[in-house]
């Protein structure tokens, strides 16, 4: 099984596989196709990883809970209230800046 740190490459491609490493193993693909042999590449490896992960469930939460912000919408105004309330939560996730309909 080929490995990151070959002796006779440039350290940009080995960090290139530890990157593509990182990504297939974080998508749950896991090739398989290399694997991490030093202490460095594996706590390199573990660390974006761990990072992936975090990134991820933090991107998920904020999507949870404008999803929760919207439905909490639904429920309680009629169909003109529920579009401002719409475009009030999507206000608040850009900034608080105002939406441009112009363009």
């Amino acid at each position: 099984m080929p490995y990151f740190g070959m002796t006779n490459e440039s350290d940009t491609l080995v960090f290139l596989k530890v990157y593509y490493y990182a990504f297939t193993s974080l998508t749950t693909v896991g090739l398989g196709d290399l694997r991490p042999v030093s202490e460095l590449e594996q706590l390199f490896c573990g660390f974006m990883l761990f990072s992936g992960v975090l990134v991820f469930s933090y991107i998920m939460g904020q999507y949870i809970e404008l999803l929760d912000k919207y439905k909490a919408s639904q429920e309680e105004y009629d169909e003109g209230d529920k579009l401002i309330l719409f475009f009030g939560v999507l206000k608040h996730y850009n900034e608080n800046v105002d939406i441009n309909f112009e363009d």
